[in-house]
């Protein structure tokens, strides 16, 4: 049996009404919104190959300091209903009791509590991921690239990207053990437009 999420929809940003560039050791603020973000949450199945799903329903919020990143947090909620894979009786197992049990546990949720550079732009971002009902740190290593300045947005750009592992058992997912491996990796890219933070008006795309 497949379990796994593909591609959720996930992108940020602050529209302010300011037209300068960012200002250095400014906070860089974010709305997440399901528009233009990709989550990949993939297994390992029988070592051969990899399976993968998507949410299509969440919120959030992102702040990014990279002069101070012990400003920095994320936090974001996902419906745990919406997850979706390419079959239909997969998305019904994936829903299902075994593994998300939608109808107990509606929503998975991420909340950073620690966060560190790391050097050539990645930082570390540790948190506390629950998910049926249960709470464990975890650590997801993210890369913001490919920073420029586009004159018809008046915003400066970039992508977006963070890789976090964790294992299916913790969360008491450990059916079908002897076709899918127990580690779990979420991959999520973003393109994300960014300006000055104004926080009192900010708003999701």
């Amino acid at each position: 049996m497949a379990i796994a999420w593909h591609r959720l929809a996930f992108l940020g940003y602050v529209a302010v009404g300011l037209a300068s560039m960012p200002a250095i050791g400014m906070p860089l603020a974010y709305k997440i919104g399901p528009n233009s973000t990709d989550i990949d949450f993939t297994v390992d199945v029988l070592g051969l190959t990899r399976c993968q799903g998507e949410f299509s329903k969440f919120s959030g919020s992102l702040t990014l300091d990279l002069d101070r990143p012990d400003l920095s947090e994320v936090s974001v909620r996902i419906d745990a209903s919406s997850a979706a894979m390419e079959w239909p009786m997969a998305t019904q197992m994936v829903r299902g009791e075994s593994y998300l049990d939608t109808e107990h546990y509606p929503e998975l949720q991420f909340v950073s509590d620690h966060v560190v550079m790391l050097g050539d732009g990645k930082v570390k971002m540790d948190g506390l991921l629950t998910l049926r009902g249960i709470s464990h740190q975890e650590s997801f290593v993210a890369d913001l690239s490919e920073r420029h300045w586009n004159k018809a947005s008046n915003a400066e750009e970039a992508e977006f990207t963070a890789t976090g592992t964790v294992h299916r058992s913790d969360y008491r997912m450990d059916q079908d053990k002897s076709l899918l491996d127990d580690r779990v990796t979420f991959t999520i890219h973003a393109h994300l437009l960014l300006t000055q933070p104004s926080f009192s008006s900010a708003l999701a795309r």
